[in-house]
């Protein structure tokens, strides 16, 4: 039967009068008992026409249903609902397909007429309003499948094919995102697919969909075909319905999350970036950042670079005004990561911050979990549809609070990761139960750390910041920018066209090692290289306990091995670099044996042989020579590491104290 037999006036009529004398029922002064037999009156007044329509539009669904072949439910309407006034009769009518049989939990294709619209929607059940009776426990059930239907619904509008039918449905039929379909509000519509996937996932979308409204007198104008409509707009929407319905079914289900991780794999494997493309992409980096006026030391964005790929932490320490903030920023910015699309986060630590609550979030006194600024970059960046897209997360000062207070756990987990069907996962940052108690949906898996994101912290050392334990330094690179040449100028030549951002994928910057064995039978020799260099550095720190362990030479071994890799720089730049940034900030102090430490290793960095007792008494020749306003350094093996050491002899000789960061 044909649903064009219901475009009629007498039928919106009738819903209309029904509306009328329900509201006039409710609204009288007459006794509750009075109430109830005016609207049991009611009810048998109408009962025979609802009827009618209702077996009109059950009769369309099912023919609609059979043409297709599908295995849904049809939606049967009722012509009235227990209410606080009786049994009243519906004043809209509501019918169509359903994924699952409890409908009011499910996914629906629905065509709802009211006094004067109709409304033809794709959208969720409505929850709980038609669960009254059933025990908690069961409702709880239900409520979690629909949420897990939702979060499907949500994975399935990020693909391109299936956000090009919806954005379609937008442009070209006249359909509108809305938080609810049913009694439509004006402004109730959601600007747009990203906006709504936003609002779904922070509050679950029952009676949320993709819905057409048409007017009374569109739907009663000459020529006008409802039952057209309904099948044409399902043809359109149809491979969504597919992956809900498969969605649905757990062997189905399973299958649609192998093929589903198949296909991320192929994406990612597609994606990555060949070794011989990178050397360029880091160049156009360089290139993109001195175009927008700022220019920083020879290798600099090499090492920063080298430095993420490594560990996905890194501390920029120096001055203030050297654009260690920018630097961030720019490099983020160049990869297509910004505020706009919430790929770049800019966090200024705060002087009290003492706890990790500060970073990841805490429980109200409701017991309702609210997230932190650095849990919201870790939801957003594990989506499945951002899981090719680099997250950067600046902590801008990050020490002027102690960071061992606040960072810890983060510390601790990034030391957790491991490879998981091809991916790195940490351990739990936040556990599922604490997610639950949030506005952020149901979860079903704890919240790590994702590998595509990278934490960049900035630090000034003065007489208001606290320094670093060695915890944080082992798990950092910290690059410095204590050398400024204040003649640099920006480029004037308005001829040369600007480098535009390039939306690389996250594993231009993602480690490709965990382990050195990872890693040892391809570069064997070069890690036996950095590893015997690093052995006779440990000899000489060992004289003050300043040794490092096996982090660090790991740390230290996949550096080398990327720029090799890459040829971003030579073997010994590299080197020295990580001398510079991985051993030396971990010295400091004022007695003798400190200052041991320091002159066998700028013998070390020199490279050659000196009576180490007699510079014991008198360093002088060791520091002297290295001048920042020298137009050229002394001639040494590593003469970044070289000149950083001269002037931590210097500190310690002129103020009996040294630091890598009092220099």
């Amino acid at each position: 039967m044909s649903i064009n037999k219901l475009l009629k006036e007498e039928m919106f009529e009738t819903y209309k009068l029904i509306s009328l004398s329900i509201n006039e029922i409710q609204r009288s002064e007459k006794p509750l008992e009075d109430k109830k037999s005016l609207m049991k009156e009611l009810r048998h007044q109408y009962e025979n026409t609802l009827t009618e329509y209702n077996g009109i539009a059950s009769s369309f669904a099912n023919s609609f249903m059979e043409h297709y072949k599908l295995t849904d439910h049809v939606i049967t309407a009722r012509i009235g609902s227990p209410t606080h006034y009786g049994n009243q009769p519906k004043d809209y009518l509501w019918s169509g397909i359903s994924i699952d049989k409890d409908k009011s939990f499910s996914f629906q294709y629905s065509w709802v007429f009211q006094k004067d619209e109709l409304e033809v929607t794709f959208c969720f059940g409505s929850g709980g309003s038609s669960s009254g009776n059933i025990e908690e426990k069961k409702k709880l059930e239900k409520e979690s499948n629909m949420r897990t239907m939702e979060n499907r619904f949500l994975e399935i509008l990020s693909n391109s094919t299936h956000r090009d039918i919806v954005e379609r449905m937008l442009s070209h039929e006249g359909f509108v995102l809305t938080a609810e379909w049913l009694n439509a509000k004006e402004g109730q519509e959601i600007s747009s697919i990203d906006n709504y996937i936003d609002r779904v996932r922070k509050k679950t979308g029952a009676k949320s969909g993709i819905t057409r409204y048409f007017k009374k007198d569109e739907l009663l104008s000459d020529g006008f075909n409802l039952e057209e409509k309904i099948y044409s707009y399902f043809e359109l929407f149809r491979p969504i319905w597919d992956q809900m319905h498969l969605s649905n079914t757990d062997s189905h289900y399973n299958d649609l999350k192998i093929a589903e991780s198949k296909t991320i794999a192929f994406v990612e494997e597609y994606t990555s970036m060949n070794d011989i493309e990178i050397k360029p992409a880091v160049a156009a980096i360089q290139t993109y950042i001195q175009q927008r006026g700022f220019t920083y030391p020879e290798l600099l964005i090499e090492n920063f670079y080298l430095s993420l790929k490594t560990k996905p932490f890194v501390i920029l320490a120096g001055i203030s005004g050297t654009g260690k903030t920018k630097l961030v920023k720019l490099f983020a910015e160049a990869l297509g990561a910004t505020d706009s699309n919430h790929q770049f986060t800019f966090i200024p630590v705060r002087p009290d911050w003492s706890d990790p609550s500060d970073l990841l979030g805490y429980k109200d006194l409701s017991g309702t979990f609210r997230a932190g600024k650095l849990t919201e970059v870790l939801l957003e960046a594990s989506r499945t549809e951002n899981r090719n897209k680099p997250y950067f997360v600046c902590l801008d000062e990050m020490n002027l609070a102690r960071v061992e207070h606040y960072f810890s756990d983060m510390l601790s987990i990034l030391e957790t990761q491991k490879w998981k069907d091809g991916r790195i996962i940490t351990d739990a940052a936040i556990f599922k139960d604490t997610l639950n108690t949030s506005d952020y949906g149901a979860f079903v898996e704890d919240l790590g750390i994702p590998s595509n994101v990278f934490l960049i912290g900035t630090v000034n050392m003065d007489e208001t910041t606290h320094p670093f334990s060695k915890k944080v330094l082992d798990r950092a690179n910290t690059l410095e920018f204590n050398y400024v040449k204040l003649d640099e100028y920006p480029s004037i030549n308005g001829d040369i066209e600007l480098v535009d951002q390039a939306a690389l994928p996250y594993t231009f910057l993602s480690s490709d090692y965990l382990q050195l064995q990872d890693a040892f039978a391809e570069y064997a020799d070069l890690i036996k290289r950095t590893t015997d260099k690093l052995v006779k550095i440990n000899t000489i720190l060992e004289e003050n306990h300043s040794h490092i362990g096996f982090r660090v030479r790991d740390a230290v071994s996949f550096y080398m091995i990327y720029n090799q890799r890459f040829g971003l720089m030579e073997e010994q730049q590299a080197f020295d670099l990580q001398l510079l940034q991985k051993i030396l900030p971990r010295v400091q102090g004022s007695s003798s044996s400190v200052k041991r430490v320091l002159v066998e290793l700028m013998l070390f960095c020199l490279g050659r042989q000196g009576k180490v007792e007699d510079l014991m008494n008198d360093p002088s020749e060791l520091y002297k020579p290295w001048k920042t306003s020298s137009s050229s350094s002394p001639i040494a093996v590593y003469p970044q590491s070289a000149r950083k050491l001269a002037y931590m002899l210097r500190r310690l000789e002129e103020d009996g104290f040294t630091s890598f960061w009092l220099s």
